[in-house]
């Protein structure tokens, strides 16, 4: 029950700030009223206050009880969600992107990923991570199946007459989906994670310090913080999909959120998958070849000629991207143990590599926002977003490769 805990938690946590958005950001936009640069910079913000709360997470999940950190984020994540029921405006918007990046990161991810390495233990680590994402998609694709479903009871027969009002009671109703999931939630790991043992947590706060600084001097650390830029900056991607098929390819929103959902599934199968074959042949190899799957699948999109009858060619495009996006999430806090990370800094580790490789939280939201304002309805934002993404994923598989090479030195000393 321990992981099926962690997994439940690690997906229920960010239905909120981010499945309502990425599955239906066209009815989304509209029923608040906002541009998509307006859109990014609530992402941007929550992006800013993830950062911080990324390096000072590291250093509370080497002090505090696990179970107790992971109840309390899913608690107050949960209730910010009553906010966004009040139709709030921009400016209180703001404030509730900025808390949930507080709310689901400071107290929340680095535990999350402790607790994910105690139970893979030394010889496990590809399984253990490709477990949790993939159990997490299986879980994501849960929560969408039924947030997908409501929506679509909300909405009239003919998605495309939905009036102001529909939209906004269908999206109201995926509110109350994510809610429940973050109080079902705490209530998982309050009652089935146990705590970490007495060598796996910091002794005291200079010992918590200390490790931060011994940390920030491995040139590995800062390698796989590379790493991860370039892979959440494929992963980001993902929320531009539905707003694509309505502007490019001309789907009704209900269909664009089909279209995400039923590609989002394939994260289970991708995240552990990748998690076998990083513990049979290397986590670093496993990444170069996801890194190679989702680049090509932007550069697809970029091609791909919008038909009606060329569904296909969409759906393939984006399912591809979703394999090799969630494969690269699965496995790539596994290069943790590759990379020799002592068990007793992976708090302060886990910290200081999200604090750098997750700032595509703030910077892809503002970038997608302003390209598809500046050519609003039109395939050209995408297309520029997409040969970005693109670039991404080359810059991942050099990381990669030179994160492989100092391992290889490291070995030899």
């Amino acid at each position: 029950m321990t992981m099926l805990s962690l997994i439940i938690a690690g997906e229920a946590i960010f239905g909120l700030p981010f499945h309502i958005i990425r599955y239906f950001r066209p009815s989304f936009v509209e029923v608040f009223a906002l541009s998509q640069s307006e859109l990014g910079d609530l992402g941007s913000l929550y992006g800013i206050v993830a950062a911080v709360s990324y390096l000072f997470g590291g250093v509370l999940a080497d002090r505090f009880p696990v179970r107790l950190l992971l109840a309390a984020s899913l608690l107050i994540t949960g209730a910010g969600g009553l906010v966004l029921l009040t139709g709030p405006s921009l400016t209180t918007l703001k404030w509730l992107y900025a808390f949930w990046g507080f709310s689901t990161i400071l107290p929340f991810w680095a535990a999350l990923i402790k607790a994910t390495r105690q139970w893979g233990g030394d010889d496990e680590q590809g399984m253990a991570f490709g477990i949790l994402d993939g159990g997490r998609g299986l879980f994501a694709f849960l929560l969408s199946v039924i947030a997908v479903a409501l929506y679509t009871a909300a909405m009239p027969a003919v998605p495309e007459t939905a009036t102001l009002a529909e939209k906004t009671a269908a999206i109201r109703s995926t509110v109350h989906v994510y809610i429940a999931a973050c109080v079902a939630a705490a209530a998982c790991v309050w009652l089935f994670v146990p705590e970490p043992t007495r060598d796996a947590r910091g002794d005291d706060r200079g010992s918590v310090l200390a490790n931060v600084r011994s940390v920030v001097r491995m040139p590995a650390v800062w390698l796989q913080a590379l790493i991860i830029v370039a892979a959440y900056s494929a992963f980001k991607g993902i929320d531009y999909y539905s707003q694509f098929a309505v502007d490019v390819w001309g789907w009704s929103d209900v269909d664009a959120a089909n279209l995400v959902k039923y590609a989002a599934f394939s994260r289970a199968f991708a995240a552990v998958g990748a998690g076998l074959l990083a513990d049979r042949f290397s986590s670093s190899r496993v990444l170069i070849a996801c890194f190679a799957l989702a680049g090509v699948s932007y550069v697809a999109l970029v091609f791909a000629p919008p038909s009606a009858t060329g569904a296909w060619m969409l759906f393939t495009a984006v399912l591809t991207g979703c394999l090799g996006f969630f494969a690269l999430r699965g496995v790539y806090f596994a290069l943790l143990e590759e990379s020799h990370i002592p068990d007793r800094m992976t708090g302060a580790a886990v910290g200081v590599v999200s604090f750098l490789g997750f700032t595509p939280e703030i910077f892809m939201p503002k970038l997608g926002g302003w390209l598809l304002d500046q050519w609003p309805g039109q395939p050209t934002g995408f297309h520029y977003l997409y040969w970005f993404l693109g670039g991404a994923c080359l810059a991942g598989i050099l990381s990669t490769l030179a994160l492989r090479q100092l391992i290889k030195r490291q070995q030899a000393l």
